[in-house]
């Protein structure tokens, strides 16, 4: 087996074995309450338990933004925005902004766990640095500068992996937030298969046709309210369409981008492995590192558009995804 496969292969252990312990600890409480691996579809089921279900449109606390997602950002690179990062639950019927809800938390999770990964392989690479620089530098090979230049960039490394891991934590705990389980910490997560949505989306004006006919939550709204603020249901209405319709055509050319992306960094990667095998020139390590980030960027672009479509599915009325207990998708 090649250097650099039992490099990949150590570092994903490790992150396993580490992200797993720190789970099993920080949960103290079996997990037997949740299917293991939990797939999606068992997930969206426990939608129903779920506490602001039985509350309805009153609503209760705020929902907490996901912490890795950030689609409005990757769609318009505009900086985090708490109120435009996901739609209005009280425009949605309670159920889907809770089936929403358990979604978004599904694919942070997923997302935090690809972030540690790429941070163990970081440090893991710096580490190496780091060791055959203290080795050079007693052998007089290099200077005590560049020793502690590697030493600082290590322990930057070892910080990012340390909240990379703690962050793995915090979105579990989220995730079973949503699914009325805080105690129990869901260990592993089954990757759905995600379908793209449609190639041609729907008009503004069909959107919003489609939630004034289907959406009861709106119309619920509308009906209890005067004129000025059955006004401002609708203007908010078509505002949220918008932002969704706009964020689906922006994440289908970043897509593409992180396809190509993703490509370039795994050719770049074999020509890194050839050159390092035959003792050439060639950083390795950073290339496996590139490789990594560039498939959770991928990913990321998958989940966000996933998300958006099932957002704008439930802003209309009709479920965020469809035949759950077959696993079907929307």
């Amino acid at each position: 087996m090649s250097v650099g496969c039992v490099l990949r292969l150590a570092t994903r252990r490790l992150a396993c074995a580490l992200g797993l312990t720190l789970l099993t600890a920080a949960s103290g409480i079996s997990a037997a309450e949740l299917p293991e691996p939990l797939p999606l579809a068992a997930a969206l089921e426990l939608a129903a338990e779920h506490p602001r279900v039985a509350m309805g449109e009153t609503g209760g606390p705020a929902r907490r933004v996901p912490l890795y997602l950030g689609c409005h950002d990757l769609a318009f690179g505009s900086g985090a925005d708490d109120r435009r990062d996901r739609v209005g639950a009280d425009l949605l019927p309670p159920m889907e902004a809770q089936r929403l809800e358990i979604l978004e938390r599904f694919f942070d999770v997923l997302i935090a766990d690809l972030g540690f990964s790429s941070s163990n392989e970081a440090m893991a690479i710096a580490y190496i640095q780091f060791d055959r620089g203290n080795i050079r530098r007693d052998l007089g090979q290099f200077s005590e500068l560049k020793a502690a230049e590697l030493t600082a960039t290590y322990q930057v490394v070892r910080q990012r992996r340390a909240a990379a891991e703690a962050g793995q934590r915090l979105t579990r705990g989220l995730l079973a937030q949503a699914l009325n389980r805080p105690e129990t910490l869901p260990r592993e997560l089954v990757v759905p298969k995600l379908r793209a949505p449609p190639a041609a989306l729907p008009e503004l004006q069909a959107v919003i046709s489609a939630a004034e006919a289907g959406n009861p939550a709106l119309g619920r709204l509308k009906a209890a309210a005067d004129a000025a603020g059955a006004r401002l249901f609708d203007l908010d209405l078509r505002q949220q369409a918008l932002e969704l319709l706009l964020r689906l055509q922006v994440l289908a050319v970043s897509h593409d981008s992180a396809e190509a992306e993703s490509a370039w960094r795994d050719l770049r990667l074999e020509e890194s492995r050839v050159l390092y095998e035959q003792e050439a020139a060639a950083d390795l390590g950073f290339s496996m590192s590139q490789q990594t980030r560039a498939h959770l960027d991928q990913q990321r672009v998958a989940y966000c558009r996933a998300l958006a479509w099932a957002e704008l599915q439930a802003l209309q009325g009709r479920p965020v995804w469809p035949d759950t207990d077959k696993g079907k998708q929307p």
